[in-house]
């Protein structure tokens, strides 16, 4: 009689064991799978933001330069919302307003490669995947 009830109080002690480690187990791993899944997303995000801005950058020139700066505006402010580093909005600022500048003084573009070039070195170097 003795041994059946320390073997039924052995049983009930492994399975409680049993259940809470597997729930410890599985909010733990929950929470590092997300933690993957978030940075996973985040990386194809900026990949595909930056990869956007870049051929809209590639892709500006004289003709319908409006509607390419408002392209240009509105990936970069995915880009602002997406990741955190005041250089790099810094940096989209400054490249936004000197395509303005170039636009409104009615320069030739050329002076527009050079800063296209800066922008988008400075981009390869930020994108960190």
């Amino acid at each position: 009689m003795l041994n059946l009830t320390l073997f039924t109080s052995l049983a009930k002690s492994a399975l409680v064991g049993a259940v809470a480690s597997k729930v410890v187990d599985t909010l733990i791993f929950t929470k590092i799978n997300n933690k993957i899944e978030q940075n996973r997303w985040l990386r194809n995000t900026k990949l595909e933001l930056f990869s956007k801005l870049t051929e809209d950058i590639l892709s500006l020139e004289s003709s319908n330069i409006d509607r390419q700066i408002r392209e240009i505006n509105k990936t970069s402010a995915k880009i602002i919302l997406l990741v955190k580093d005041k250089k790099l909005t810094d940096k989209l600022e400054h490249y936004l307003n000197s395509i303005v500048k170039i636009k409104t003084s009615e320069k030739s573009l050329q002076g527009l490669a050079f800063i296209n070039k800066d922008m988008i070195v400075y981009l390869q170097r930020n994108i960190r995947l």
